[in-house]
């Protein structure tokens, strides 16, 4: 199918071409994905958020996008002009909105690029940026979130004393605006189509087939990749205080991105701060471990490893969202003690280590296939 004479304004507020983390990493397969199927697409960001991560526009795939627009949420500090004093004023006003980046100045800026094309599809990353569109005049466009993860759950995580009926309805509500609701996780949907309906759709995490076998030496026997938000940093502490004692001082542990900050120096652990060629390393390594003790959502780490065939060793919260919570190339426990004994059995028997192997890769193929993905997106965007 081929939508090449529509016109898609796609909103994340950080650039999707960093690929620093699972959440962008999915964007910008995504952002692929929408373009292979013909739409002419044009992003939106936040200063604040390309500043805080050092993204700039240059980054910018122009294959894939046509036209970008990094929305600053504040005026210039020239404290003579209209425009600053305006903003000024109605600030005092305003109701404080839960997300500071919100803020009317952001708003109207948006509108701006509103007036000036009209857009087919209007698609927003995460529910608290509901408002952005919530009063614009959209021009017939039909509207898609990407909902990320089950928001209410993520905050409560960090926030024990949240109001989560309050929380939640606003989720809800927000959702209800749109046209169509995206999930990636399989429990996800069926908790935001017990209250939306038809109009939730689950399109999992995809990424191409890495599965063959190129007798590459495997210099690893664990491999982490993450970045540096607070569930990675918990969970790779865990690991390291309460999993790595219990294994030979002779294990080799890779661990690659902005959780090296946050891991110590230990002569079994070779931190990679940054690389662009992440199937070097996974190529490289036996299992991959997802320690995950806090969080929502399909973890794209996991995903990730099993379309290079490896075994994943983790907790729980490793096979979150999946529609098959066994047979899916994850072996898990929240114990120490079973967690390191799953990875010294897999480093040691390999029949074990094939089987759970192969495991893995039949149930990528049948869940997370670029293929599949595609197919989801077509139907999300017919209404």
């Amino acid at each position: 199918m081929n939508f090449s004479n529509k016109n898609l304004l796609f909103f994340f507020p950080e650039s999707p071409f960093s690929k620093r983390a699972g959440n962008v990493l999915r964007t910008y397969t995504n952002l692929k994905q929408l373009k292979s199927v013909g739409l002419s697409i044009d992003l939106v960001g936040v200063e604040d958020y390309y500043k805080s991560f050092g993204d700039t526009v240059e980054s910018i795939d122009f294959a894939i996008i046509n036209d970008v627009f990094v929305l600053k949420t504040k005026p210039p500090k020239k404290k003579l002009t209209f425009e600053y004093w305006k903003y000024k004023i109605q600030k005092k006003f305003n109701k404080q909105h839960s997300n500071q980046y919100l803020t009317q100045y952001l708003k109207d800026n948006f509108t701006a690029i509103l007036d000036k094309k009209k857009y087919d599809y209007i698609f927003i990353n995460y529910e608290f940026w509901t408002d952005l569109i919530r009063d614009q005049d959209l021009k017939g466009a039909k509207t898609i979130v990407d909902t990320h993860d089950w928001i209410t759950l993520n905050e409560f995580y960090n926030n024990k004393n949240l109001d989560l009926g309050t929380r939640f309805g606003e989720e809800i509500k927000n959702l209800s605006f749109y046209d169509k609701v995206v999930t990636i996780s399989q429990d996800e949907y069926f908790i935001f189509k017990s209250f939306l309906g038809d109009k939730v759709i689950n399109i999992p995490p995809s990424f191409p087939e890495n599965f063959e076998d190129t007798n590459t030496e495997k210099k690893y026997d664990l491999i982490f990749v993450g970045s540096d938000n607070p569930f990675n940093v918990l969970s790779i502490n865990w690991f390291v205080e309460r999993v790595l004692p219990l294994l030979s001082k002779e294990i080799k542990i890779c661990i690659i991105g902005r959780i090296c900050k946050h891991v110590p120096d230990h002569e079994s652990i070779e931190k990679v701060f940054f690389t662009d060629n992440l199937e070097t390393y996974y190529q490289a390594s036996k299992i991959a471990i997802c320690p995950m003790l806090k969080g929502t959502g399909i973890k794209i780490k996991v995903v990730e490893a099993m379309s290079y065939g490896l075994p994943i060793v983790g907790t729980e919260k490793a096979v979150d969202g999946f529609s098959d919570k066994k047979n899916n190339g994850c072996r898990v426990s929240d114990n120490e003690i079973i967690f390191a004994d799953i990875i010294k059995n897999l480093l040691n028997n390999p029949s074990d280590y094939e089987r759970q192997k192969q495991e893995a890769i039949h149930f990528f193929k049948n869940n997370f296939s670029e293929k599949k993905s595609v197919e989801l997106w077509e139907k999300t965007l017919i209404f």
